[in-house]
Parts: C-alpha cells; sequence; structure tokens
C-alpha cells in the first residue's frame, strides 16, 4: 500500500528526505557508541575461531580502542571535553554506567552493540548487579538495570532460554522503574528472542 500517489512528487521527496536523514543520524550515533562510549580492543585472527573471524571480516574492520589501555573498564559513564570517566553523575553503583550504555533495547540496539563488546560487557555486568544487590538492598532489581542484564545475556552468548527465564523472575512492577525505561515484558522478550549467536561468545 502506497502512502502516496506516484504523481505526488513533491510528497514523496519530503518523505525520502526524512527517510535518508534518519538513516544518517542512525548510523552517527552507532558509530559514536563504538568509538567514544563502548570500549574494547578487537581481538587478532590468531584470538579467534574462524567463524567469528569471517563474520568480522565480512561484516566490519577490526574495532580499535579510542582510549588509553590504562582506561580498563568496556563503558564510558561520562564524557567531557578533555576527560572520560566512569562513573555517572546520577548514581555511584558500577551497574548503572554499564547499563545506560544498553537502553534503550530496540531493533537498532543489534547495530549498536557489537558482539564482541556484549561478550566483553556481559560478566562485568552481571557481577555489578549482583553487588549492587548485595551492597543496597536489592538495588539492581528495584530499579530495573536486571531487565538489561537479560537482554545483554541473550545479545552476549545466544543463550535465550536463560534470558528469558531471568525476564521472567522479574517483579512486573520493575519494568516501570528508573533502569527499565519502559522497556516492557514484552519488549523484553521481543527483543531476547530475535538475537542472534555471537560467534565471540564465551558466556555460560
Amino acid at each position: 500500500m502506497k502512502a502516496f500517489s506516484d504523481e505526488d512528487e513533491e510528497k514523496i521527496g519530503s518523505a525520502r528526505l526524512v527517510r535518508n536523514v534518519g538513516e544518517f543520524l542512525t548510523a552517527m550515533e552507532v558509530s559514536a557508541a563504538g568509538r567514544f562510549w563502548h570500549v574494547w580492543d578487537s581481538k587478532t585472527d590468531e584470538d579467534v575461531d574462524s567463524t567469528a573471524v569471517s563474520v568480522r571480516n565480512s561484516e566490519r574492520p577490526p574495532h580499535t580502542n579510542t582510549y588509553s589501555k590504562l582506561y580498563t573498564k568496556p563503558v564510558i559513564g561520562m564524557m567531557h571535553e578533555t576527560m572520560a570517566s566512569f562513573q555517572t553523575w546520577f548514581a555511584p553503583e558500577d551497574v548503572v554506567s554499564y547499563g545506560i550504555q544498553l537502553i534503550p533495547f530496540t531493533a537498532v540496539a543489534e547495530r549498536r552493540d557489537d558482539p564482541e563488546w556484549t561478550n566483553i560487557l556481559y560478566p562485568v555486568y552481571a557481577k555489578s548487579c549482583e553487588v549492587a544487590n548485595q551492597d543496597n538492598d536489592g538495588f539492581c532489581e528495584d530499579n530495573g538495570w536486571s531487565v538489561a542484564q537479560a537482554c545483554l545475556l541473550a545479545e552476549a552468548s545466544g543463550d535465550f532460554e536463560d534470558a528469558v527465564e531471568m525476564t521472567m523472575d522479574i517483579p512486573e512492577e520493575v519494568f516501570n522503574s528508573d533502569g527499565g525505561s519502559g522497556n516492557s515484558l514484552s519488549n523484553t522478550l521481543w527483543f531476547i528472542s530475535t538475537r542472534k549467536q555471537n560467534p565471540y561468545s564465551t558466556t555460560k
């Protein structure tokens, strides 16, 4: 079904321009996430199996970390003119700094979240969620960051059954919390079920 008739050239041209601008801005955001906010160095061909090498070479060049090797965290929490730092301005918990680089979970996250990076991030995310729960009376789950953990597990490992089980254990009200960011239960299950297998996965 066409939105405009073939004779409506002005409207068709405007719609095409909106689409092109949207694609351009999306590409810029995805590139910026990998350049400035998601931190990792791609492995060499000798460090990954042949399937992973094939996927990497066919879809993208190896990623080069923007920051000094002295910076060991897999995300940047805040960026200033001459400084990048791990913490956020609104919460001291590590899981928050990780989580804000994952939300929202939409179709474009498949382009935003590099599979090698998600595999690196998941273990530290899971640990930070556990620590936040222990040290701050259930902070990770109560504030919705466990929703991000379930989605990240699916991205990092392709372990859809465990990710769904983790999701179903999350209390319903959590999906409306700050970290849940309105990421509904149905959207979470959709996101998990539509992830691809990660050729870099070492997550169990």
